[in-house]
């Protein structure tokens, strides 16, 4: 861990996410005690940011001697350093850490073994998604730098290619706008109906009710002609 705490950059991360989740956390812990009438207050408050504090240095330790493993391997491999992989490297370092995390989290919080197991699911999924918001967050920032540029010096930026380049959101977005239902295979049972036969199985429906009226429509003129035969019958009989 030394040669991670010696880089500057790393050390900085780990300093500013330890102190920004301390934050979280008291921030957390407050409002629990407020909530739950906990006294005294500021205890509560400093336990839940000094819990916190822990399990993010922990966190971002270990996150930053896998990324700075991996790294090294890819410059001892020569290979170009690609922004791409290096969001790769970032996600699978977060993911690792945050299970190494959870899985000692865990075991102190609950003292089984068992709870090992969901405590890694858990906090490699909470590190996933964290992670995966941080990724997008910055490519945003990066491409609203680039057009800001762009803008102050005049220049024309090139369209982003789509398909493999697109990102996850916008990926995301495109599929919201296609018809789910149309992705299912021909054998599956449900489909999307037409506008025509739509309105096809409309007038099948309208024609089922006329017919089913006319046939009241006949039921109640009988049960009229049978009320009339009846009342005449008794007419005469007196």
């Amino acid at each position: 861990m030394s040669f991670v705490l010696n880089d500057r950059d790393a050390r900085r991360r780990i300093l500013w996410g330890t102190a920004g989740l301390g934050m979280v956390g008291a921030a957390i812990g407050l409002n629990i005690a407020i909530l739950r009438n906990l006294q005294p207050i500021r205890r509560h408050t400093l336990t839940m940011a000094a819990n916190w504090s822990l399990y993010s240095l922990f966190f971002l330790t270990n996150r930053e001697a896998l990324l700075h493993e991996r790294l090294a391997k890819k410059e001892y491999l020569h290979l170009r350093p690609l922004l791409s992989a290096r969001e790769t490297d970032e996600m699978f370092s977060s993911v690792v850490a945050g299970g190494i995390t959870g899985g000692i989290l865990s075991l102190i919080s609950f003292g089984r073994r068992a709870a090992i197991f969901s405590g890694i699911g858990f906090f490699a999924l909470v590190s996933a998604v964290g992670q995966y918001s941080f990724t997008l967050w910055n490519r945003w920032r990066r491409e609203k730098i680039l057009r800001d540029k762009a803008d102050k010096y005049n220049v024309i930026l090139e369209p982003k290619e789509e398909g493999k380049l697109a990102t996850m959101a916008a990926s995301m977005r495109k599929s919201f706008l296609v018809d789910p239902i149309s992705r299912l295979p021909e054998w599956f049972p449900l489909r999307r109906l037409s506008s025509t036969e739509y309105r096809g199985i409309l007038e099948l429906r309208r024609e089922e009710v006329r017919t089913e009226l006319d046939a009241l429509r006949a039921a109640i003129s009988a049960m009229d002609n049978r009320e009339q035969a009846l009342l005449r019958k008794l007419a005469s009989l007196e």
